[in-house]
């Protein structure tokens, strides 16, 4: 009698368990995708080696003025991607996860020009920012986001001190980013489906402890 009624209380447990999980994972915001994450490591480790090549004509403010592009050109990408699948995801996370994004790279841009004279530091300072909106999306995306929010924002602040000591090369930039999105893009692959609106919920029947 009572070790039936002890399994049917951690069957009802766990079932609660479940239902628990796939509800956190319905949370997840799904506008990020990992193709466009590729892509954009991939224009990140070419823009890099295009400027390896010509380093020694390419001054601070160039540098800046060549990754800001690449920045604009990458959250385009981004932009265009999620207008086009914005109806079929979920708007409470979608409009939360892209709010706690943007704010970090609208300081990124507003600072531009005033540290325009000291141009070497803005690349290092830009990383920090994006480490920063990561960290602020975590909680609407996969948990080893965190620490690719950490990674960026040590690695912004190991650019920006190495660019204020006078050290002056393509490559940190240009493998970071690269690097940082191809994690990026297996961290959004391991966002699990959830049926779109319209399907038909799984079951989740509760026993009740006299069945």
């Amino acid at each position: 009698m009572l070790p039936r009624s002890g399994s049917n209380v951690e069957d009802a447990l766990k079932q609660v368990a479940d239902i628990h999980a796939q509800v956190a994972r319905s949370s997840f915001f799904r506008g990020y995708r990992a193709e466009i994450a590729v892509g954009q490591a991939g224009l990140a480790l070419v823009t890099t080696s295009l400027e390896a090549y010509c380093w020694a004509s390419i001054d601070a403010q160039m540098h800046a003025l060549i990754w800001l592009a690449v920045a604009a050109a990458c959250a385009l990408a981004s932009l265009v991607d999620l207008a086009l699948r914005w109806p079929s995801l979920p708007r409470p996370s979608a409009r939360i996860a892209t709010s706690q994004l943007l704010p970090a790279l609208a300081v990124g841009v507003a600072i531009a020009p005033l540290l325009w004279g000291q141009a070497e530091l803005l690349p290092g300072i830009w990383t920090m920012l994006f480490g920063v909106g990561l960290l602020s999306s975590a909680p609407y995306l996969p948990g080893p986001i965190r620490i690719l929010g950490l990674f960026y924002v040590t690695a912004g602040t190991v650019m920006a001190h190495a660019a204020g000591a006078g050290l002056s090369s393509p490559w940190p930039m240009g493998l970071t980013y690269g690097a940082g999105q191809l994690v990026a893009a297996a961290i959004l692959r391991e966002i699990p489906h959830v049926p779109t609106e319209g399907a038909s919920p799984p079951n989740q029947t509760m026993h009740h402890p006299d069945d």
